[in-house]
């Protein structure tokens, strides 16, 4: 891969070797007070248990960092800690897959946008798009031609959390982003397309919630899925202890091959296991998109996100770049012949997907008891624009080269009474050919019991 490839990231003066230990911020009375109130009571563990789930932590993510072979670490200005990896070295036969050109998404020329009914007025097209902090600093990149993995940070993960668990893996496998609005322990609001496409895009109202309380998510998000078990694709903002342990909004993806299963080559997010191949230089999964939070009755923030199949590989985009992609072939392989098999299989999502969703979701382990935690703004959909989260411009591929907007279907709602939606509403608007609202603020709406 080129560096020049993905503008925005120069070689410059490192913060810190690979050597260099995790960073701890410096804590603020606003974040002390934050975290206090999203705390649940915890069930103590002795002083020996919690030194040896610590020890055990500790050396897991030490191991997965050594296994990237760090060359350099570089720290951004709100505190996350970013691994720089030549990409070669993430795939077995050291050749990354090229993403997909900017011309290869236009729509067939020709065809008019024919909306199955037009909403009154569109909303307005907001011009702030999230990105994330490399993008807009380069100081804090690595040496030039490496890539960046955001490193999970343990020392501020053991500050806040001290029921620590037993398997350190069960730190991520606590807050799955199932696309499975009928399971009954997540709350969603959900846009569905049942037919065989190649890829999805459009875009996110982004807020950082309130909470989430503690061991919960909020997520909002897009799905290719297909397959029994469930293969599927999905990529979106995530809110959780284990991603930012100020529960921020971060930039995730998320992939499986046997439906919930977790590990290299299996499924899990971002590239806390083996699967993600990074390629942007500025934009990772795990970066924080804390700086790019609306606010009610002022600025909006949006985050572009698309997820394609090119090339036979599951690319990745958000933040106007090809972050990168989930290959083809279990050990980074972009095309066949595979000597381990192909990640995905012929059944699954290899080929195509049958599925997409975009939707928001609370995940909640006390389901179908209610929850305080906030979904997308925390203000139920009726509130509209500027107030309440919304996901505007949805495409589908229905071809490997060519898209349309949705233009039909309904939403799904678990329960209007904790959490809402409004639309989807269709307009000739480029910007807003169409939309939907959603979220709510659970146990504390009227009516959710």
């Amino acid at each position: 891969m080129s560096q020049s490839s993905v503008p925005g990231c120069l070689a410059v003066a490192l913060l810190a070797l690979s050597a260099a230990p995790a960073y701890s911020a410096p804590p603020t009375a606003q974040n002390s007070a934050a975290a206090s109130a999203r705390a649940a009571p915890q069930s103590p563990l002795s002083a020996v248990e919690y030194e040896q789930r610590k020890n055990r932590i500790v050396q897991f993510f030490e191991q997965q960092r050594a296994a990237y072979r760090v060359v350099a670490t570089t720290r951004t200005k709100s505190g996350q800690i970013i691994d720089w990896i030549w990409p070669q070295s993430q795939v077995a036969d050291g050749a990354v897959a090229a993403p997909p050109d900017a011309g290869d998404s236009l729509p067939p020329k020709g065809q008019a946008y024919q909306a199955s009914s037009l909403a009154a007025k569109a909303p307005g097209a907001p011009n702030r798009t999230a990105q994330t902090e490399v993008q807009l600093d380069a100081s804090m990149c690595g040496p030039k031609g490496t890539v960046p993995v955001v490193r999970f940070d343990v020392d501020a993960y053991l500050r806040q959390v001290k029921n620590l668990p037993l398997d350190p893996r069960q730190i991520v496998s606590k807050a799955p982003p199932a696309p499975s609005p009928a399971s009954n322990n997540r709350y969603y609001v959900v846009w569905h397309r049942f037919a065989d496409v190649y890829g999805t895009s459009g875009y996110i109202n982004i807020w950082d919630t309130a909470g989430p309380v503690y061991g919960e998510t909020s997520i909002a998000q897009t799905a290719v899925i297909r397959g029994v078990p469930m293969q599927a694709i999905e990529a979106g903002k995530i809110e959780h202890v284990a991603f930012a342990p100020a529960s921020q909004p971060v930039f995730f993806t998320y992939f499986r091959t046997n439906d919930a299963a977790s590990g290299d080559w299996v499924g899990g997010y971002n590239a806390l296991v083996r699967g993600w191949v990074q390629v942007s230089p500025t934009v990772a999964p795990g970066m924080s998109l804390v700086g790019w939070s609306s606010v009610a009755g002022g600025p909006q923030y949006d985050l572009d996100l698309e997820v394609r199949l090119f090339n036979g590989n599951w690319w990745v985009k958000a933040a106007g770049q090809w972050a990168g992609y989930y290959p083809h072939c279990v050990g980074g392989g972009a095309a066949p012949p595979c000597p381990s098999g192909t990640l995905f299989s012929a059944a699954g999502i290899r080929d195509k997907a049958d599925r997409l969703d975009w939707y928001g979701e609370i995940y909640d382990s006390s389901a179908p008891a209610s929850t305080s935690t906030d979904m997308g703004s925390g203000a139920y959909a009726n509130a509209q624009f500027g107030h309440a989260a919304y996901f505007r411009n949805l495409t589908y591929f229905w071809s490997a080269d060519n898209y349309w907007w949705w233009d039909s279907g309904s939403l799904s709602v678990t329960d209007a009474a904790c959490y809402s939606g409004l639309g989807p509403y269709f307009h000739t608007d480029p910007t807003w050919r169409n939309w939907f609202y959603y979220g709510g603020p659970g146990r504390e709406g009227a009516g959710c019991l």
